[in-house]
């Protein structure tokens, strides 16, 4: 789908200008869009555009980037199965088009046009996330490795600014053995402690050691953290992700990989009436923590504190990254091939203007406005026109493409 001058191609929540291909896989559908590095950056939606210039300005040097070393390092597994250089996700960098690009964005992008990261002699991987509370994390803390010096643990100068100062989670240890059974851990009848064990900062990943009869089980904190966000809302919704002080909810169970864990053992009951195995409690734990994300590189939330402080983008990089952004213009191609969706059963596409579609072994037929469906028939793929109408083409008669 190669939208026409002016044409937008809005797909979930994103609404994208660029050549849209929709093709068929044995796992189901994919969309990928092609479009400029300038456009790809436009459309990156990680801040509020309301924030600091400087910390808009640093932003779209990070997420250049991270697309810049995303780029040399090579397509991921994914990418290669669905042809496209980076995803869409904020498992990538979040990309929605550039459609909706407000102007104080538009402006950082173009103030701070090529400029990149690099350490020596290549495209530094500029990680970031939301808020890292007062320091941020070492790489090799989080994931282990060897770590670089780029991605080392700093003081994150947010506290006054970042929602996310402070969290805290309170489970019971029947709630907590049933969410890690989910996760394919066994804590046995009694869990009599729950303790965070670190070999200091620099040195590696944290590991929470569960105490049972059955002995201790190690779980390292990204999994620990993992296990809560993908099970816990799903077993006890009213419960998790907990309640904010200031009202709503926190956007996950466990919201970094900065916390540390408490724990209270069961106590007898105070009834000598009861039968000697009834408890009057079944054990509490309680994590508590700071910041949003996993913590490594720049903070948004400390650069936006820097930024409101009167720190220019620079400072704010050096601070996080140690490193100075220079012209990095040669170190990116003209196109980005970004995934915005893989793995659907059905992908539907409404275009707000006329558009190019192009199938292989078919001409190119301009199509008007509308609602377009492109759904899996048997093996292959089959697009619906706005209301189900067809047209007077053999490209709808009906077309089917095999899958890759």
């Amino acid at each position: 789908m190669a939208p026409t001058s002016g044409t937008t191609l809005a797909l979930g929540r994103g609404a994208y200008e660029g050549t849209l291909d929709i093709s068929a896989h044995h796992a189901g559908l994919a969309a990928v869009e092609e479009t400029t590095i300038d456009r790809y950056l436009l459309g990156i939606t990680e801040v509020p555009s309301s924030w600091p210039d400087e910390s808009l300005a640093a932003q779209a040097v990070a997420a250049r980037t991270y697309l810049a070393w995303t780029l040399f390092r090579g397509r991921s597994i994914n990418g290669n199965r669905y042809d496209y250089d980076i995803c869409a996700s904020q498992y990538c960098q979040v990309y929605r088009g550039p459609g909706g690009a407000a102007e104080p964005w538009a402006s950082a992008v173009t103030d701070t046009l090529g400029e990149i990261l690099f350490y020596e002699g290549r495209p530094a991987q500029a990680l970031y996330s939301s808020s890292a509370g007062r320091r941020t994390r070492s790489v090799q803390d989080i994931w282990g490795g060897a770590g670089v010096p780029y991605l080392v643990a700093v003081d994150s100068p947010e506290s006054e600014y970042t929602p996310y100062l402070r969290w805290e989670l309170e489970v019971t240890a029947d709630q907590f053995r049933r969410v890690f059974a989910r996760g394919g851990y066994s804590f046995g009848d009694r869990i009599n402690d729950v303790t965070l064990r670190s070999p200091g900062e620099g040195n590696g990943p944290e590991i929470v050691a569960v105490q049972t009869e059955l002995g201790v089980t190690s779980i390292p904190a990204t999994r620990f953290r993992a296990v809560f966000n993908v099970y816990g809302p799903d077993l006890y919704p009213g419960l998790m992700p907990a309640a904010r002080p200031t009202g709503g909810r926190w956007p996950q169970t466990v919201l970094s990989y900065s916390f540390d864990v408490g724990y209270e053992p069961p106590q007898p009951s105070p009834h000598p009436m009861l039968p000697p195995g009834d408890s009057g409690s079944s054990g509490l734990l309680s994590v508590v923590g700071e910041g949003w994300g996993h913590g490594v590189g720049m903070s948004q939330w400390g650069a936006m504190a820097m930024a409101s402080s009167g720190s220019t983008h620079e400072e704010i990089l050096e601070h996080y990254y140690g490193l100075e952004p220079v012209d990095g213009s040669d170190a990116l191609p003209e196109r980005v091939r970004v995934g915005l969706l893989v793995e659907q059963p059905a992908i539907t596409v409404t275009a707000d203007g006329p558009f190019v579609l192009s199938a292989p072994g078919f001409d190119p037929i301009e199509l008007p406005a509308g609602e377009w469906a492109f759904r899996r028939s048997g093996e292959g793929l089959r697009i619906v026109g706005p209301g189900g109408s067809g047209y007077d083409s053999p490209l709808f008669r009906p077309l089917r493409w095999q899958p890759l």
